[in-house]
């Protein structure tokens, strides 16, 4: 054991010091932002003897910590631009660096480990809006996720994903999934649901929800066809489109308005936590026809809300949902659109998806999450737990 242990600490009990990417916690956080936020809070509430450094960008700091963060014991806040990293582990005397984000910008004395969340782009390149394409990008995580101690992904499907396009042994690559946050259960207020309806004026008190905004892989295209090909069945129902109305490769308006779909098409833009879990609990179903999922949290938001869920057959999505959620094929708007009647239109199937999804969500914590991160940081530094 290093020396340097029983200098700075007087109890018996060994410590680590974790140093982590915190960047994607602040400002407007996307998929890996609240992956990085939960898992961070987690493994702060287990109170073990473990410290955390958590590096922003500078700038980012009010009272020394980042704003809604306050300070926490064992968790300390620094500054750092790209440049400065590097230094940073010997500075701040790290153990073991956690890049939460793709990248290693610094290591520890037994060096660090890299989340590698998915490989959208790298198996979807024409997608990319990096202005020299992909490839680059492609080479810089393959060379991180080869010098990392071990990489961390959140499903089997992502790691074999690993395996394949990077040719990383299956034994250096951690599989721990997600969990889903305690901020979404169901949610009965029918006050905040009636407000809700007025300000985004749904035509009609049912809807079908689709959460994922215009990224082309969240295939709000085949959603809408699915939904124009039974218009007559789904007359009684709003369309409610989360996310970014806008993309590069698409727009949800523009796909609903060729479609003839206008006037049951409600665009929200993006939503906070509690509009989200609202339009969750009272949706009749939920439509997520992702192409590519590393994970795919909102099939596990919807289920621990109450909402029935339809989802794709493909990528980690059938390992995520089990047996909680209709599969389809995501690219076969009529196998949707036959689905989408079936689960409306058999009272008995919603709500088993229903029971079965409350289940399935409650597999799947942060705490447990943040567990099993814990027992690899301990295992990489050579500290028993």
């Amino acid at each position: 054991m290093p020396s340097y242990y029983a200098s700075r600490f007087t109890h018996d009990e060994v410590r680590v010091r974790i140093g982590i990417d915190a960047n994607s916690i602040l400002g407007d956080r996307g998929g890996v932002g609240w992956h990085t936020y939960q898992l961070l809070r987690a493994l702060l509430e287990l109170k073990e003897e473990v410290e955390f450094v958590g590096y922003v960008k500078p700038g980012s700091l009010r009272d020394g910590a980042p704003e809604g963060w306050g300070k926490l014991a064992r968790l300390r806040w620094v500054e750092a631009g790209r440049l400065a990293m590097p230094w940073r582990g010997r500075i701040d005397r790290l153990d073991l660096y956690h890049g939460t984000n793709f990248k290693m910008r610094t290591s520890g004395r037994y060096g660090g480990v890299v989340t590698v969340h998915d490989l959208w782009l790298d198996r979807y390149p024409q997608y990319s809006t990096k202005f020299l394409g992909q490839r680059a990008s492609f080479r810089r995580t393959k060379r991180t996720a080869w010098r990392a101690r071990k990489v961390i992904t959140v499903s089997e499907y992502s790691a074999c994903d690993i395996e394949s396009l990077y040719g990383l042994p299956r034994n250096r690559i951690v599989v721990i999934p997600n969990g889903v946050s305690d901020d979404f259960r169901p949610m009965g207020d029918e006050e905040s649901l009636t407000g809700l309806r007025r300000r985004f004026a749904l035509p009609t008190d049912r809807f079908i929800l689709f959460v994922g905004g215009a990224d082309p892989r969240k295939n709000h295209a085949t959603f809408l066809k699915a939904c124009e090909k039974r218009l007559e069945r789904l007359a009684g129902y709003s369309l409610v489109l989360v996310g970014d109305v806008h993309h590069r490769f698409g727009d949800m308006k523009e796909t609903a308005r060729a479609l003839g779909l206008e006037r049951q098409v409600v665009c929200t833009g993006r939503l906070p936590i509690v509009d989200i879990r609202l339009l969750y609990s009272h949706a009749d179903l939920f439509v997520f026809p992702s192409i590519y999922e590393g994970f795919g949290m909102p099939v596990l938001e919807a289920m621990a809300c109450g909402a029935p869920v339809i989802t794709s057959n493909r990528t980690s999505l059938p390992e995520v949902a089990g047996d909680a959620a209709v599969l389809v094929n995501p690219e076969d708007a009529e196998e949707l659109a036959e689905a989408i009647v079936r689960v409306l239109d058999t009272p008995s199937l919603r709500a088993s998806l229903k029971e079965k999804g409350f289940e399935r969500a409650k597999q799947f914590t942060w705490e447990q999450a943040a567990r099993r991160t814990l027992a690899l940081y301990r295992e990489l530094c050579g500290v028993g737990s």
